[in-house]
């Protein structure tokens, strides 16, 4: 059986933050897994980068994306070379 497309898409807007002065508006959609839990991703640009993230809860997820923010600007996270891969054409820094 197909699933009927539906006519909109709901786009949910959040903020990540380093801290009040450095905040980042990022994007999350909802979905649930095959035994029905719910799973939500976010996914924001900061600077020159974007960083994503999963969970359970909402207030979970803005956890993860605050310490990822703040490991990204304060910490050097993708400084140093990496490993990138290509996926559907688009440069992915894998660490």
């Amino acid at each position: 059986m197909s699933k009927k497309k539906e006519r909109f898409e709901l786009t949910e807007l959040f903020l990540v933050k380093a801290d009040w002065d450095r905040t980042f508006m990022g994007t999350i959609k909802r979905e649930k897994d095959e035994d029905g839990r719910p799973i939500i991703r976010g996914a924001v640009m900061v600077n020159e980068g974007h960083i994503y993230s999963m969970a359970g809860i909402l207030e979970k997820l803005g956890e993860y994306m605050d310490a990822i923010c703040v490991m990204k600007l304060d910490r050097g996270l993708h400084d140093k070379v990496g490993v990138f891969s290509a996926i559907c054409k688009t440069k992915y820094f894998l660490n």
